[in-house]
């Protein structure tokens, strides 16, 4: 008899110890989760090329009502490195002759990011025949 209460405990206790299809099914996916993430992480290091930052620059003139002379300057940094103290300069030109300098500086510009700033000027971008836009200094970390 004793060994017939022992069965049915023992039963009982695999019974309740035996996983749910749910449970394996959750496991599963976390399991397939990290093993992704981990691949990822991996091929981005395995396949990483450092290379300086590339600074691209493209401008609009922006104007609003309270600041008729302000311009929009979009910094782009194509390259691998984070690029930081970036310097940019906007000039406006007539007939060869600059009119007037802003600069825009921007704490950093990281790999693949895209940053915007605005310039206002004292003279209107009309009485100009040119205006342009370069950096001027970046340092890397």
């Amino acid at each position: 008899m004793s060994e017939d209460k022992e069965k049915k405990l023992r039963t009982i206790l695999e019974e309740e110890e035996a996983k749910n299809p749910l449970e394996w099914a959750v496991f599963a996916l976390g399991l397939v989760l990290v093993l992704a993430i981990l691949g990822y992480l991996g091929f981005k290091t395995y396949t990483y090329r450092p290379s300086p930052p590339d600074l691209q620059l493209a401008y609009a003139p922006e104007p609003t009502m309270n600041e008729p002379n302000r311009f929009r300057v979009v910094i782009s940094n194509k390259g691998n490195t984070t690029a930081e103290e970036v310097k940019v300069q906007v000039v406006l030109q007539k007939a060869g002759q600059e009119l007037e300098k802003v600069e825009l500086q921007l704490p950093f510009v990281p790999r693949g990011a895209r940053r915007t700033g605005w310039v206002i000027f004292t003279e209107s971008p009309a009485s100009a025949d040119t205006v342009s836009a370069n950096v001027i200094s970046y340092r890397t970390p």
